[in-house]
């Protein structure tokens, strides 16, 4: 065999074999802290649980979710943050498994697992694994890649810290969010009357006209001046809801830079909450019955 021969074979096992060093490169996880390096760089968030998807997105400096109705509301920063925090933590360790088929075993398949995907600013993955059940030990999750057969046990993160699989336990809870002192007037309309509360000065109010009473008129603007949610409703769970029936109760909340404009509808006696809404594009929500009422019942003090 000529010496041209023997060079032409020695490029080409060279070339085999970098192909399959490459190979098996590609069948480990790069590093024992797979997202740490690529959380802060995430734009896109999406989580899938079986058929639930829940779809984060960062614009401006805030993040905002994909409502299952469609279009999008601000997101809870903190929950977002939360979640990244945890994935930066998320250390693997032992491989305990390589088969496929025990995916399931594990709840690291694509119908029981939660899977991860983070996104760069042009679309671009930075990182991406399915979470599955907790180990024993009840200090380790399961977590497996979804281009591998492999399971990894993995530390850092507990189940709760990956959030949960519908977009309304995303939003951000706030409805109203004003400095007390820069409240100028609060006008409640219910069951056919008006009643108009006016800053008269720094610590006076009236009442359509007349000195109100300021021991249960402050607590009620603090209520409403930093009012949130209790959580948002289910539209497919109250078909019947509709921005348009909550005709309990209107209550706008006035500063000199903006106003808010709460509507209220009847109560759920089940669970003892009314569902309000500040806007039609905002979804409905709920507030709990003292809350509720304990900002229209001031009108009668």
């Amino acid at each position: 065999m000529s010496g041209s021969t023997l060079k032409k074979l020695g490029l080409v096992c060279g070339f085999l074999i970098a192909l399959w060093l490459t190979y098996l490169y590609r069948q480990i996880p790069h590093g024992k802290t797979p997202f740490a390096k690529v959380a802060d760089s995430a734009v896109q968030i999406v989580r899938q649980q079986g058929p639930k998807t829940v779809q984060l997105s960062k614009e401006t400096g805030s993040w905002q979710v994909q409502l299952a109705a469609g279009g999008t509301a601000p997101a809870e920063d903190s929950e977002v943050r939360q979640l990244l925090s945890a994935l930066k933590e998320v250390q693997l360790e032992d491989e305990i498994s390589d088969r496929a088929d025990r995916a399931s075993e594990f709840q690291v398949d694509e119908v029981s697992g939660t899977r991860i995907t983070l996104k760069d600013v042009k679309g671009g993955l930075l990182g991406d694994g399915i979470f599955g059940k907790q180990a024993p030990d009840a200090m380790h999750l399961y977590l497996r890649f979804p281009d591998q057969p492999n399971v990894y046990l993995a530390r850092g993160l507990f189940p709760e810290e990956l959030g949960k699989a519908d977009p309304n336990d995303w939003r951000r809870k706030e409805l109203v969010n004003l400095p007390e002192t820069r409240v100028q007037s609060i006008h409640i309309e219910s069951n056919g009357v008006e009643t108009n509360f006016v800053r008269v000065s720094t610590d006076a109010w009236t009442m359509n006209g007349k000195p109100a009473d300021m021991a249960a008129l402050n607590a009620v603007i603090g209520n409403l001046s930093h009012l949130k949610a209790d959580g948002f409703i289910d539209l497919a769970a109250y078909p019947g809801l509709t921005y348009e029936s909550l005709k309990l109760a209107r209550v706008v909340v006035r500063s000199p830079e903006t106003s808010v404009e709460l509507h209220i509808g009847i109560m759920d006696a089940r669970t003892k909450r009314y569902p309000v809404s500040i806007g039609k594009d905002a979804g409905l929500a709920w507030l709990s019955q003292p809350t509720v009422d304990s900002i229209l019942k001031i009108k009668r003090s």
